[in-house]
């Protein structure tokens, strides 16, 4: 059973933007299922890897229609997303010199942190405005 099912509330009304939350959604239920079986670490690299990737494509597909939009608070979340990407690094950088006891469970919790505060709210907030601006896709 996922951790966290998609619904609604985490669409922010632009498809691809959306798919692409669906892809970090996966690595969350992935990471969960592993950690829920004992297996955290096994799936731990494949996980990290796959962020790594992950924050380089989303968010650089996020600011280019930002900047597309003229979206009005580009800045400040082109910042989040800097810090979100400086966490992403360092969990990869802490898990290739020797993953603690607690690092499924600590890049879980980051996880859905992210999901929960990135993009519950400021996600939400620049999905209105992409879809006003007439980007549904």
């Amino acid at each position: 059973m996922p951790f966290v099912k998609w619904s609604d509330n985490f669409s922010v009304g632009v498809d691809e933007i959306d798919n692409d939350h669906k892809k970090l959604l996966e690595m969350l239920n992935g990471l969960f299922d592993a950690v829920e079986a004992d297996e955290g670490h096994a799936v731990l690299s494949p996980v990290l890897n796959g962020l790594v990737q992950y924050v380089s494509y989303h968010f650089d597909h996020e600011e280019g229609l930002f900047l597309r939009t003229q979206y009005p608070d580009y800045a400040a979340h082109k910042k989040e997303h800097e810090e979100l990407t400086a966490q992403v690094l360092a969990a990869f950088d802490k898990f290739n010199s020797g993953p603690t006891e607690t690092m499924p469970l600590d890049v879980l919790e980051f996880l859905k942190k992210w999901l929960y505060e990135h993009i519950l709210d400021s996600d939400k907030k620049f999905g209105a405005y992409l879809s006003a601006s007439g980007i549904k896709l």
